[in-house]
């Protein structure tokens, strides 16, 4: 049985936990990783990497436009601004779609 006199309050309760970092390789940090990084990003063709980055900026900020411009005409009335963050919301996201649809012709052919 335990003994609450045992306890230390002043004790890491983790201090000898195997499993500490659950995210760690258990290497030393001799770089590794950062070779098979850079590695992927050098094998990634520039405008694969460019396409992805762009339709992901444009689907994030498109959705947060969007959302924001519906709650601010939902919630507070504030149709100008609102509408505006709305409509150019939605543009992003038809942009971001463009974007792709071009990328993916390109990549067809």
């Amino acid at each position: 049985m335990l003994d609450p006199s045992d306890d230390d309050p002043f004790e890491d309760p983790f201090a000898d936990d195997p499993l500490d970092d659950p995210f760690g390789d258990g290497s030393t940090g001799d770089g590794e990783a950062d070779d098979d990084i850079a590695g992927t990003f050098e094998s990634i063709d520039r405008s694969t990497l460019l396409a992805f980055v762009t339709v992901g900026v444009l689907v994030h900020g498109g959705i947060f436009a969007a959302s924001l411009g519906a709650m601010l005409v939902g919630f507070r009335g504030q149709w100008v601004v609102g509408g505006t963050l709305a409509v150019a919301g939605v543009a992003a996201l038809i942009l971001s779609v463009g974007i792709y649809r071009r990328y993916k012709t390109q990549q067809d052919t």
